[in-house]
C-alpha cells in the first residue's frame, strides 16, 4: 500500500509539473500532450489499486463479488472501466479526437483485426513457451473459462488505456516508432516496476504493432487475449 502511495504521488507531481510548464508554454504540444496523458496513466493505475482499499469496504459485498469486480486478473470486471471511459472522453471532449482515430482507424472488428491479432498472439504466446521448453519445463493445459472471461473485458480496458489514445497522440507529435516505444515502456511499467516490466515492455511493441498493421485497436485486444489465453492455459 506505501509503495503504491509513494508511486502515486510521483507520478501526481510529474503530471501537474509537466502540465503547468505545458501551460507556461515552456513546452510545446509535441512533448506536453503525450507526457501529460502518461502521466495520468499512471496515477490511474496507481489510484485504482490505492483507492479501492478505501472504497470497498464501504460496498459491502462478498470477498468473492469484490475479486471479481475489482481484482482478479487484471482489476476485475469494473477495477479499470473509470480510468479507460476518462481516457476515452479525454480524447473526444478535451482533445477533439474521436474514438476512430483513438482506435488506430476504426472502432469495427474486421478481417485484418483478426489477421494480425492472431499473427502477434501466436508469436507473442509461443516465446515464453519455447523458453519454458527449453527449460525442460513440461507442459500441462488448464482450461480456465473464468480466467479467460474476465480477461476479455480487462485486457479490452488495458488496450484503451495504454494503446488507445495515448498510441494515437503518440503518432501524431512523434513518429511510428517512437510512439510504438513509448507506448511500450508506459505499458510495461503501468504492469509494476518488477523484473517482468522489459519483457512485458517488449511483447507491448508487437501489440503495437498488431494495431497499427490493422488500423484498429481490436487487433491489440485480440493479440492480447489470444496470448494471455495459450499461456494461461499451458502455463498455469
Amino acid at each position: 500500500m506505501n509503495a503504491y502511495l509513494a508511486e502515486s504521488i510521483a507520478c501526481l507531481s510529474v503530471g501537474i509539473l509537466v502540465f503547468v510548464v505545458g501551460r507556461m508554454r515552456l513546452i510545446y504540444n509535441t512533448l506536453y500532450i503525450p507526457l501529460v496523458l502518461s502521466s495520468f496513466i499512471f496515477i490511474g493505475f496507481y489510484g485504482v489499486a490505492v483507492s479501492r482499499e478505501f472504497v470497498i469496504p464501504f460496498l459491502g459485498f462478498s470477498n468473492k463479488v469484490n475479486r471479481l469486480l475489482f481484482y482478479d486478473y487484471g482489476n476485475g470486471l469494473i477495477g479499470l472501466l473509470p480510468l479507460a471511459l476518462a481516457i476515452l472522453f479525454i480524447g473526444k471532449y478535451l482533445l477533439n479526437i474521436d474514438y476512430n482515430q483513438q482506435w488506430s482507424g476504426t472502432t469495427h472488428f474486421n478481417l485484418a483485426s483478426l489477421k494480425y491479432g492472431m499473427i502477434g498472439g501466436i508469436v507473442l504466446a509461443a516465446i515464453p513457451l519455447l523458453i519454458a521448453a527449453s527449460m525442460g519445463q513440461k507442459f500441462n493445459y488448464k482450461v480456465d473459462v473464468y480466467r479467460y472471461g474476465l480477461n476479455c473485458v480487462t485486457n479490452l480496458y488495458e488496450e484503451i488505456i495504454c494503446r488507445g489514445l495515448l498510441l494515437a497522440c503518440c503518432i501524431k507529435y512523434w513518429n511510428r516508432l517512437a510512439a510504438v516505444v513509448w507506448t511500450s515502456v508506459v505499458f510495461g511499467l503501468a504492469h509494476g516496476l518488477t523484473e517482468k516490466s522489459i519483457p512485458i515492455a517488449l511483447g507491448a511493441g508487437l501489440i503495437a504493432w498488431a494495431v497499427l498493421k490493422a488500423k484498429s485497436l481490436w487487433a491489440g485486444w485480440t493479440t492480447h487475449q489470444l496470448t494471455d489465453m495459450i499461456v494461461d492455459t499451458f502455463l498455469p
